[in-house]
């Protein structure tokens, strides 16, 4: 992202790294980690921080059917998910193939191979000599043989530990993916093709959620680091979509998902060139590649940081946005000046001290309050400066919904503000923005938006405000749609 303000700042870029925490018709609490919020009735929602792992339980299976014979297996529990999975996967294409393809599903007919580094690459399907290192730190599809390879010693355990072993069983739909592709002789650029098969991945995950699977149950949070896994195999930012090595920047990637997840294999296999579109794009020069695009945390009237460019951002979009959502047409109110504050000293809101807030929307006094000791800078650090700017949007989303009037609940709530929070990001997509919204999107920032959806979440979030994966799905909304599709989620 950058400040748009040309005259003194030039084209600078920051990169967008969201955190969309828990949110409510009023208010929300940020922790570093994970948040659950709770209601009150002084006219702000928040949250009890909670040191939770942001590392999903491992997916228990039993031994996958013998007919699955995975040459040089070394037998784990994690062979054992990819197994099931790969069964799973069997079955359902033998279903679903015909009727989106209209003909029969042929069965994958070159076997299945789990390598390390004791692999003879030799042995291995599209190996191009003796050197198994080349084939590590992946899976793929082999097409002239017909057969799926996977690192059963490093990728995928590292996935599986990060993001929870169903997470793998996803990798695998995607090589799946592929498999179909090469069955339906698809013949897309490289970004496309990555994206359908994204896109399958997602039909057969829904078919799993669904019940439909006999060796599967997911939840909420498999779904959720599901989702993250697919967002952290997406394109370094700064790529070309017609790359011919490009598979899809997070934000693309999650959403083709998400889009097999919805709506089922037929729409996957409308996928063509520019359906998706793609949203990748380059850097705009050198230092904004070299730097990454971050604006400082603050900084000077000359050289403005994020949290002085944010909040006049969302100022001007409000001012824009809120008439063309609002059945009356009526002006956006506007918030007061932020107030920052220490965890020892917060401010009050309605004449009450709020006392554990760090991130929150004083509906009364008409102000965002934000805690800038600890809590933004870790946030800043750990995420970058468009995570911070987001955590205010969502606070700004939750005022207009207030202002509006379009939430019933909770859940609705949340999801309208991330909608709104998508909105904006929109609105400050290069090439020109609107100047006095005075910050332009840098690449990479639509999947940090996405990640940090994700990532700062726990169980009391999904309960109270439903799972990270529809608040995605409410993000990507925004982003597509305008300000103006968020006022129908509930």
């Amino acid at each position: 992202m950058s400040a748009s303000n040309r005259s003194k700042l030039g084209r600078r870029r920051a990169l967008v790294l969201a955190i969309l925490v828990s949110l409510s018709a009023c208010g929300v609490e940020a922790g570093q980690q994970d948040a659950a919020t709770t209601r009150s009735n002084d006219g702000i929602v928040g949250s009890d921080v909670e040191d939770t792992s942001t590392t999903a339980p491992t997916t228990t299976a039993p031994p996958p059917p013998t007919e699955v014979d995975i040459a040089g297996s070394d037998g784990s529990e994690l062979n054992d998910v990819i197994g099931n999975a790969i069964a799973d996967l069997e079955e359902f294409w033998s279903e679903a193939y015909p009727d989106a393809f209209g003909a029969d599903y042929e069965p994958l007919s070159g076997g299945l191979f789990a390598i390390d580094r004791s692999t003879d690459a030799l042995d291995i399907p599209c190996a191009t000599g003796p050197d198994i290192t080349e084939l590590l730190q992946n899976a793929y599809y082999c097409p002239p043989a017909d057969a799926v390879v996977w690192d059963q010693e490093a990728f995928m355990p590292d996935l599986a530990e990060r993001y929870g072993s169903f997470t793998v069983a996803v990798v695998i739909a995607h090589e799946w993916g592929h498999v179909i592709q090469e069955r339906t002789r698809f013949s897309e650029a490289s970004v496309t093709t990555e994206l359908q098969a994204d896109c399958f991945a997602g039909s057969w995950v829904k078919h799993v959620e669904a019940g439909d699977s006999p060796r599967f149950d997911v939840t909420t949070d498999d779904l959720d680091q599901s989702l993250a896994g697919v967002l952290s195999l997406r394109d370094a930012p700064g790529g070309f979509a017609d790359d011919p090595q490009a598979h899809g920047s997070g934000f693309d990637r999650v959403g083709a998902f998400q889009d097999g997840f919805e709506h089922g294999v037929e729409r996957c296999a409308e996928f063509t060139d520019g359906d998706p579109a793609p949203y990748e794009f380059p850097f705009s020069d050198q230092a904004e590649a070299e730097s990454g695009g971050d604006l400082h945390l603050s900084g000077s009237t000359s050289d403005p940081g994020i949290i002085d460019l944010a909040f006049p951002s969302l100022d001007a979009f409000w001012t824009d946005t809120f008439p063309t959502v609002s059945d009356d047409g009526d002006d956006w109110d506007p918030l007061s000046d932020p107030v920052a504050f220490s965890s020892d000293d917060p401010p009050t809101c309605g004449g009450d001290p709020i006392d554990g807030y760090l991130l929150f929307v004083c509906i009364p006094d008409r102000y965002v309050g934000f805690e800038d000791s600890d809590t933004i800078p870790a946030v800043y650090e750990q995420s970058g400066d468009f995570a911070v700017a987001t955590l205010f949007a969502t606070q700004y989303g939750l005022d207009a919904v207030e202002q509006l009037g379009t939430a019933d609940d909770e859940v609705s709530a949340t999801l309208q503000g991330d909608c709104f929070a998508g909105a904006w990001a929109a609105a400050l997509l290069p090439p020109d923005p609107p100047e006095d919204y005075q910050l332009v999107l840098s690449p990479g920032d639509l999947d940090e938006g996405v990640a940090v959806l994700l990532s700062f979440r726990s169980e009391g979030d999904r309960e109270r405000q439903g799972p990270g994966f529809d608040r995605v799905r409410a993000y990507r909304l925004g982003v597509l749609r305008g300000a103006e599709a968020c006022t129908d989620i509930d």
